[in-house]
């Protein structure tokens, strides 16, 4: 019915299913005609999305059924990343990634082997994590010291939860941070559009001029990599000049004395200066926020992309507190609703505590948090190159690309060399499955018979609607490997699947025959503090965290400068995610690639006339660590003239595995570095993307 191979339907056919190109979880209609073309839709009755639908969805056909997807299992015979293969059965190729993995912990220890996963693998990752622990291995390691672990640590350790928002008509003031909900989470924007038909006043806070930007009462075009500075000079602004809640910050607030003090230390000026936006306008926007109540704060991933990250967050967690914006309505919300499903992330408390918290802070490169309890994608490179704290021999890498994905790309590939043993699950031959040994064709969304999460919380069925090949799902590989090496027991998939939906009181069948099951609605009940207190060591929002003071960690959060500026360096480096691909994934699929078939690095034309450079030229970018890639450059009259934009993630299917995709040209992480460079702790394991230095010059 989807593909070319099935037969053509009588007449049009629609089946319904959810997506799983990213965590949305939005409803896709597959319509079939009679002449056996199909087309995938939005769901209008979709709670989530409308019928909404990004270009990654919309083309999810196009990904399902590309003549490059692997088909049968496969298995090096020439050198790494030579590119010679035969195929194997699913028997052989998992019975020998079972006796590779045995072989390495025998000889090397339980920890010689990592297991890496990418994003959006959804239940997967717990099915992953079992299988770690019971290989007794702490060496899991996945994208969220990137994506979201800094924002939800940096807020618990404040306010004992990471709170959501409440915008509605009483919102009076939106703070968007590092955040395009336009290219990511769309679906959001109905509601801010509600807010600010009611006369909601917005702040944008990017580098670059958004739809937000445009639409903004103040743009503030901060210095990539800055955002600590801003937000120490928000809070400094908001306490001097009394504009804070006092009653709010007196009887719920650990340590305000300690903060005003610690914020008596900055001079306004020198950070503005570090920001690169004029204390003017961070005063009005201070003033705007902490007047303008009720007002939230949104921000996005670029706010986990430092190596301070963790502490960005936790200002602006003081931001939300000082200002009295918790828990109120039209602003920050504590959520109490249950999920109906456990183990969509790997955080479950039994898998997370089937190995000891002290185990699990010998993983290579984990930080000090013991609330992220893996290791970090520069722990792993670091451990296999140089065996410090252990030596790492064996990995198995489900739905990730390392080579793109990881900082420092040049080491990542050193690393990837240098294992004995690697397995990696795919849909297609990325440059990390061009370097393993064992390469297993993994089965998209539309191949497998599963649930998926909505936005809104919702469990929604996922039909099987195709078989490309002996591909095979991710979760149900990792159970193979498990099963033969004799740590997971056999399991049945709607035995699998009821796991995870035994919290919520449901079970496969019944998703399957509901086709999605909303979760109870029960009405907002706000200031839950007021009964409750809030769930953090001492009852209060803990603004000076002693918790952290006994790890060696900041317990108010300190800036430290970026980098001097750098005569030869004299740019500020930065990134943003692309509205057609999902970080490295996509590349192979026409309909996105013709719309965006190039890297692109955005500069101010000022900078490129003073540099000789011309729009729709190849350009070299260049870090001081002497590493370099090669972009397009395109004219943004909006950036200011010290700042790149590059392209992340970017790879060329069609270059093949003699350059592995030219993995080293063009991507972002080829500049980045698995070295501390002693201005953050990385308490949760982030490391620096936004803000490197740079330079650039056209290609002769």
């Amino acid at each position: 019915m989807f593909s070319q191979s099935k037969l053509r339907p009588a007449q049009t056919e629609v089946t319904t299913t959810s997506c799983a190109l990213c965590g949305s979880g939005c409803r896709l209609k597959i319509i079939t005609e009679p002449d056996g073309k199909s087309r995938v839709a939005g769901d209008r009755h979709d709670p989530v999305s409308g019928g909404q639908l990004c270009r990654k969805g919309l083309n999810a056909l196009e990904l399902m059924n590309h003549p490059q997807r692997l088909t049968q299992p496969m298995k090096r015979v020439g050198k790494r990343g030579e590119g010679k293969w035969k195929t194997i059965s699913w028997q052989e190729a998992i019975e020998f990634t079972a006796k590779q993995l045995t072989a390495s912990q025998q000889q090397w220890g339980q920890n010689s082997v990592f297991m890496a996963y990418g994003y959006s693998k959804d239940f997967m990752y717990t099915q992953l994590l079992r299988l770690a622990n019971g290989l007794q291995t702490v060496n899991i390691v996945g994208p969220e010291t990137v994506c979201w672990a800094p924002t939800k640590l940096g807020r618990e350790y404040t306010l004992g939860y990471n709170p959501s928002h409440d915008i509605n008509e009483q919102t009076r003031c939106i703070m968007l941070w590092g955040v395009n909900k336009y290219k990511t989470r769309f679906s959001d924007v109905k509601q801010l559009n509600v807010a600010l038909k009611s006369g909601a006043k917005t702040v944008c806070i990017d580098p670059q001029y958004t739809r937000h930007a445009k639409k903004a009462n103040h743009w503030l075009p901060i210095k990539p990599g800055a955002d600590l500075a801003l937000a120490l000079a928000l809070l400094k602004i908001i306490i001097d000049e009394q504009l804070y809640d006092h009653e709010f910050v007196a009887q719920w607030c650990e340590g305000f004395d300690q903060l005003k003090q610690h914020l008596a230390r900055y001079d306004l000026e020198q950070l503005a200066q570090e920001v690169q936006i004029s204390s003017a306008e961070i005063l009005s926007v201070a003033r705007l926020y902490a007047q303008s109540k009720p007002a939230v704060i949104i921000s996005g991933n670029a706010l986990d992309h430092n190596t301070d990250s963790f502490q960005v967050n936790r200002a602006i967690a003081m931001l939300m507190a000082i200002t009295g914006n918790l828990d109120i309505p039209g602003g920050q919300f504590q959520s109490h609703a249950p999920s109906l499903v456990s183990g969509r992330w790997p955080y479950d408390d039994k898998e997370v505590h089937a190995l000891s918290t002290q185990k699990r802070a010998c993983s290579a490169g984990t930080p000090v948090l013991p609330e992220y309890f893996r290791a970090t994608n520069q722990g792993i490179t670091r451990a296999i190159l140089h065996s410090v704290p252990m030596p790492i021999k064996a990995g198995l890498v489900m739905g990730a690309n390392p080579l793109l994905s990881w900082p420092d790309t040049h080491a990542v590939h050193q690393a990837l060399s240098a294992l004995d043993f690697l397995a990696v699950s795919e849909l297609f031959m990325t440059p990390t499955a061009m370097m393993a040994d064992i390469v297993f064709p993994a089965a998209s969304f539309m191949e497998y018979e599963g649930i998926t999460q909505g936005l809104d919380g919702s469990v929604r069925y996922q039909p099987k609607l195709a078989q490309t090949g002996n591909a095979c799902p991710d979760h149900q590989i990792v159970a193979a490997i498990g099963e033969t090496m004799g740590v997971l027991d056999p399991q049945s998939d709607t035995a699998y699947w009821d796991d995870f939906l035994q919290p919520g009181g449901l079970d496969f069948a019944t998703v399957k025959a509901l086709q999605m099951v909303l979760p109870p609605t029960s009405p907002h009940r706000y200031r839950k503090y007021l009964t409750d207190g809030f769930p953090t060591h001492t009852g209060k929002v803990e603004l000076y965290s002693a918790q952290l003071a006994t790890m060696n960690a900041d317990p108010l959060p300190m800036y430290r400068p970026m980098a001097a500026d750098n005569p030869a360096f004299p740019l500020r480096l930065t990134t943003a995610k692309s509205k057609l691909y999902m970080f490295s994934h996509g590349r192979q699929i026409s309909p996105l690639r013709n719309v965006h078939p190039e890297p692109l690095v955005r500069v101010h034309p000022e900078t490129a006339s003073r540099l000789g450079l011309k729009e729709g030229q190849n350009v070299r970018i260049e870090t001081p660590n002497g590493r370099v890639i090669y972009q397009t450059l395109k004219l943004d009259t909006y950036l200011s003239p010290t700042v790149v934009v590059a392209d992340l993630s970017w790879w060329y299917p069609e270059k093949g595995e003699a350059t592995l995709g030219g993995v080293f040209e063009s991507n972002y992480n080829v500049l980045t570095s698995i070295d501390d460079d002693g201005r953050g702790q990385g308490e949760a394991g982030s490391f620096n993307i936004n803000g490197l230095p740079c330079r650039l010059c056209g290609i002769k």
